[in-house]
């Protein structure tokens, strides 16, 4: 068997994952049929009760049949649901952590309407998430605060310690609602309490519209959330932003002392900016408070059959994204979310969709961060299974051996260019958007990898003379100048700047610009021609961009200024005629590459299908071929180069992997 790379392999799982009718409770044969120890279980029971109603483990009691499954759904591919007690669960727990396996209790923030037993929230209304459009939702506020003062978290951390210390659980995984609510920051959650939470920032000035109180009536929330949304958009996030890092450091101390571990769920998958910006969750604060990983939604599989979507390819958007968190917390445990099946939300990506599933594993695991020793960081350190009940043997199987190839050791170099990350520029984005609505970083990099640039690697700002060849710096104008003139003073290969044009940014042999004014996007490049740009149609114009409202749901878009499809395709192009010799001279527009030179020479090219049928692209690495071998199980043919060509064909939106070995290796 090949070497892999170290990394940690971790299952998110529902209790109706196991049996309690076998005398370990089901624990070897969830692990024999899986044919690998993980590194952690994330236990899904879902319900905030699970904790707020614990009340210790004296006596034997069953539990509500939503923490046996989620939401309490009847069956999965394998068994009906048990119903399960107390003790029953602690022993599982005692039977996987004696295997080996670190057991997280996963939870969401939400409630089931008493279905099963009165809930905690019923004798807690003060603590529920108020949206501006209707009201108050049925799930939870963490960062509220009860009717005798306290605040909610100081109440949970001291239950949280006590149920994991009660049941044997290594750590709490904070999953959706934890981090941010399930709404934008343009909806919820408006309550009395939050806004004299924020009134009480110093020197923060708040008009008697937005500090009446109003409950839960809608046109008074409707009329508070307006007034802050328009004159103070930046201070909602800050305020939103450092209120989860409060929350989070005060559960991970509380977890810390009692020898217990706190991971957290990403954003609703989205990058460094957006996360700030529509939630409130600034990941550098959130590593700070010492989180032992965070878990990155990484669901372009979940998504991939949605008919919210139609058409429309979220890979290289969460890719981008992934790429940028890791550059935003280059120190920080990220696990990604490994998008396989889910009853409850009824997607199947390893039975539906293989192929896309498989070209999420590689892509996932083979992007990578330049440190500042010129090493490479691999972006995420594993990844978590998502979800792990309900899979048969040969389906494990299948899923190991593409993690063995996904995680391959980690190469010499990523080739194509390499994305500038200025933590100063993602502080300078918040105000610049919310003015212009220029694209944010992660729209621009994810656009330009969606139009064929090869882009795999980022380097911080600070160790950028440690790149190897083309360096792509996004909203350049948002540097600071000493920053700047660094990245300006680098010699290892050609540099794209890309934002606005302004006086700050220096002359290059080559620009262009769009053709949307004003506040159009610019291109300054060396070693190119200039690209002609033109318009996809009329503009429409944004209006009042202070009135522009966040799209509810993470895979809607936020609205952006008009950018000419031209004018990204002329970025793109020019991009990887300086910064790669590996070209697609047949079916260009069918595929995307990912290469990377090997320790010993050799060259992997991961080469990805964005079409839905098969592809057979026609590939020039720029010197000549010895030999091509296959990696993936598709196609099993022989590849016969022709002088530094090779044609291959790749599945419909899948992915195939070759290495290359050239003649002057």
């Amino acid at each position: 068997m090949p070497p892999i790379r170290t990394h940690e392999r971790w299952v998110w799982t529902e209790l109706i994952g196991f049996d309690n009718q076998q005398p370990d409770l089901g624990a070897g044969q969830y692990l024999d049929t899986a044919g690998f120890v993980p590194t952690a279980v994330c236990l899904l029971i879902g319900s905030p009760d699970f904790v707020l109603s614990h009340a210790g483990m004296v006596t034997e009691s069953a539990l509500a049949a939503e923490y046996c499954s989620r939401d309490g759904h009847e069956f999965n591919q394998e068994r009906k649901r048990q119903a399960w007690t107390n003790h029953q669960l602690r022993s599982l727990i005692r039977n996987l952590r004696g295997r080996g396996v670190q057991v997280y209790l996963s939870l969401f923030a939400k409630y089931s309407r008493d279905k099963s037993h009165r809930e905690w929230i019923s004798d807690h209304r003060e603590v529920l998430p108020v949206w501006k459009n209707s009201g108050f939702a049925w799930a939870l506020n963490p960062l509220a605060r009860l009717n005798d003062g306290a605040f909610f978290e100081d109440v949970f951390a001291k239950q949280m310690v006590r149920t994991l210390g009660d049941y044997e659980f290594d750590g709490w995984h904070g999953a959706d609602g934890w981090g941010p609510m399930s709404g934008s920051l343009q909806e919820v959650s408006f309550s009395d309490d939050m806004i004299d939470q924020f009134a009480a920032i110093p020197g923060l000035q708040l008009p008697e519209i937005v500090t009446q109180r109003c409950v839960f009536d809608v046109p008074k929330l409707t009329a508070r959330a307006d007034w802050i949304l328009r004159h103070k958009r930046a201070e909602w996030s800050a305020f939103y932003a450092e209120r989860w890092a409060r929350f989070w450091k005060t559960m991970v101390t509380a977890l810390h002392g009692a020898g217990r571990k706190a991971v957290i769920n990403s954003a609703w998958g989205r990058a460094p900016f957006e996360s700030l910006y529509r939630y409130g969750i600034d990941y550098q604060r959130i590593a700070a408070s010492g989180v032992d990983a965070i878990i990155v939604e990484t669901v372009a599989a979940g998504l991939a059959m949605d008919p919210r979507l139609g058409k429309e390819d979220r890979h290289d958007d969460f890719l981008s994204m992934l790429m940028l968190l890791r550059a935003s917390v280059p120190d920080t445990k990220l696990i990604f979310l490994h998008n396989v099946h889910d009853v409850v939300e009824q997607w199947d990506a390893i039975r539906h969709i293989p192929t896309v599933l498989e070209r999420e594993i590689y892509s996932l695991a083979n992007v990578f961060h330049t440190k500042a020793d010129a090493s490479l960081r691999a972006r995420a350190d594993g990844f978590l299974v998502c979800l792990g009940d309900g899979l048969k043997r040969d389906e494990w199987r299948w899923l190991e051996d593409r993690w063995k190839l996904a995680f391959s050791p980690l190469p010499q170099r990523a080739l194509g260019a390499t994305v500038v990350w200025s933590d100063a520029a993602f502080r300078a984005e918040m105000s610049d958007f919310i003015q212009t609505r220029t694209w944010h970083t992660h729209r621009l990099l994810a656009r330009l990898m969606a139009s064929g640039a090869t882009v795999q690697c980022t380097i911080d700002v600070s160790a950028v003379e440690k790149a190897h060849g083309a360096l792509l710096v996004p909203n350049a104008h948002l540097l600071p100048p000493d920053e700047l003139a660094a990245v300006m003073r680098y010699r290892g290969g050609p540099i794209m700047l890309v934002g606005r044009k302004t006086d700050t940014l220096p002359k290059t042999a080559v620009e262009f610009c769009d053709v949307y004014a004003p506040n159009e996007l610019w291109c300054g490049v060396y070693g190119a021609m200039p690209p002609d740009i033109t318009k996809d149609d009329e503009e429409t114009p944004l209006g009042d961009v202070m009135s522009l409202t966040i799209p509810r749901s993470f895979w809607d878009e936020l609205a952006y200024r008009k950018v000419s499809t031209s004018f990204i395709q002329a970025c793109a192009q020019t991009l990887q005629r300086i910064s790669t010799p590996i070209t697609v001279t047949a079916e260009s527009d069918s595929v995307a590459l990912m290469p990377v030179e090997q320790a010993d020479g050799r060259i992997r090219i991961a080469i990805k299908n964005r079409t839905t049928t098969y592809a057979r692209p026609q590939i020039n690495i720029g010197q000549p071929i010895q030999s091509v071998e296959v990696l993936t199980s598709f196609p099993s043919v022989a590849i016969r180069p022709e002088g530094s060509k090779f044609s291959i064909r790749v599945p419909g939106r899948g992915i195939t992997v070759v290495e290359v070995v050239t003649k002057e290796r």
